[in-house]
């Protein structure tokens, strides 16, 4: 070896340790407003949506932050999806039948309706508890077992896309979205009825009564676009005709609002100077808001409502939801909507489980006062009471004497799926438990039945 080359193997590792070291910080991204955890033995999650959040685009000039939520805007009727989770766990943790020497706990992900914060959610069930670091989690006791997503079919696409990876089992209760690949579609179960079967039943329906020259409006998303892929086209070779087929808008940011507003008003032109009397609406749960703008746009239009004419024919999918400053707007125009409903049947106990929902008795829900708040039109703070029309929020208010749009005692079609998901989970776990109990049952008794033959050879 040369004295140069010497040189450079003396002097290069001091070279190297003088290279300043890049300092990586390690920033949590926005915190969830609002997410429930109750402790168990066994976890599962729920990745649901009851508030609608209009937020800003992000233009990347600054870190994230809350300040780009623009509005939140509770969407009461859906609460009671939350409670029928909540309720289901209740009931079988006190059912000894079940999981005897297991309980049951949740975790509660409110999505707003956006395909980041369903990412975010999910990614959050493989973190440490109180640390979002994906794919870090020592914590045996937290893992979620299972994963139950919905209403709309944009939330079971995002959350799947995701878990699928982490090989999570998956219920859909809503509308459940176009899978791609064959592990999604492995492990996830939809708990809605077939589509298909429904799509059928109108095609009877139109045929029945003869109606023949209909418009559709479908929503703008994978599964609208089936729908006039696949179903329209079937609608046709039985004698069905279309005067129009139209996108239902969607608003995705503030930013946005002006160009859904014009889309809308563009929509119900068309539906209302249409000569068509039959309209199918393929929706989701939350399209019935773009619906109940309807009024609004007449007035603005000068066009008027024939309420008496149009006759609307609504997917089970879609429920009469309706955002806080829409609950007083008139519905006449639906007048003689007809509505596919999903299956439901009346659950003991739920009713009295939601009369003793009160925010005084609830204080560890961080959504029961924004529901509250939202629901009665009242507030828990004195400061923010208008002297003339303000309302003190009491806390006793009584569920059951708000109007069924604004919230629902009996339980609906998609808590009734959801319902119906946690008795999934909890049947299949059971029966998880007895067979490893029967397999260490028979294991043991196969060795006692070697010791007493050896202890039987040894004595003879």
């Amino acid at each position: 070896m040369g004295i140069f080359e010497a040189i450079v193997l003396v002097l290069l590792p001091h070279v190297v340790c003088k290279i300043p070291k890049a300092k990586c910080s390690i920033s949590e991204p926005l915190p969830f407003l609002h997410k429930e955890y109750q402790p168990g033995d066994l976890i599962i999650v729920g990745i649901l949506s009851k508030i609608y959040i209009f937020c800003s685009m992000m233009d990347f000039s600054k870190a994230p932050s809350s300040d780009l939520f623009d509005d939140i805007l509770v969407m009461t009727p859906i609460y009671q999806q939350f409670l029928a989770l909540q309720f289901t766990i209740k009931e079988i943790n006190e059912n000894p039948q079940i999981l005897p020497n297991h309980t049951l706990g949740f975790y509660i992900f409110n999505s707003y309706f956006s395909a980041s914060w369903t990412y975010r959610g999910s990614l959050e069930l493989f973190s440490a508890q109180g640390r979002f670091i994906p794919n870090y989690n020592c914590d045996m006791q937290n893992r979620p077992i299972a994963v139950i997503g919905g209403p709309t079919s944009a939330v079971g696409f995002h959350m799947t896309t995701l878990l699928s990876v982490y090989k999570m089992p998956q219920f859909i209760y809503g509308s459940a979205p176009e899978m791609t690949t064959k592990t999604q579609v492995t492990l996830y179960q939809q708990m809605f009825p077939n589509v298909d079967l429904q799509y059928k039943g109108i095609l009877q329906l139109l045929l029945q009564f003869r109606w023949t020259w209909i418009g559709v409006v479908y929503m703008d998303n994978e599964n609208g676009e089936k729908f006039v892929h696949d179903v329209v086209p079937m609608f046709s070779q039985r004698g069905i005709c279309f005067a129009f087929i139209e996108n239902s808008p969607t608003v995705t940011y503030s930013n946005d609002i002006i160009d859904t507003v014009e889309a809308g008003i563009k929509m119900f032109n068309v539906i209302m100077k249409s000569t068509a009397n039959v309209v199918i609406i393929h929706g989701e749960i939350d399209d019935m808001i773009v619906l109940r703008l309807f009024p609004a746009v007449s007035k603005l239009e000068g066009i008027p409502l024939l309420t008496k004419v149009k006759v609307w024919v609504m997917t089970a999918q879609m429920d009469f939801m309706s955002l806080p400053f829409q609950r007083n707007e008139e519905i006449d125009f639906l007048h003689g909507a007809l509505s596919l409903s999903i299956h439901s049947k009346k659950v003991l106990g739920f009713q009295e489980f939601l009369q003793m929902r009160k925010p005084t008795f609830d204080k560890d829900d961080r959504f029961i006062k924004l529901f509250w708040k939202s629901a009665f039109e009242c507030s828990f703070s004195n400061s923010m009471i208008d002297e003339e029309d303000g309302v003190l929020c009491t806390g006793e208010e009584k569920l059951e004497t708000l109007p069924t749009p604004v919230f629902e005692m009996d339980m609906t079609g998609h808590s009734y799926s959801i319902y119906n998901a946690v008795y999934v989970v909890a049947h299949a776990l059971h029966a998880m438990f007895s067979s490893a109990f029967t397999f260490r049952a028979k294991k043991h008794e196969a060795k006692l039945n070697i010791m007493e033959k050896q202890f039987w050879k040894v004595k003879s």
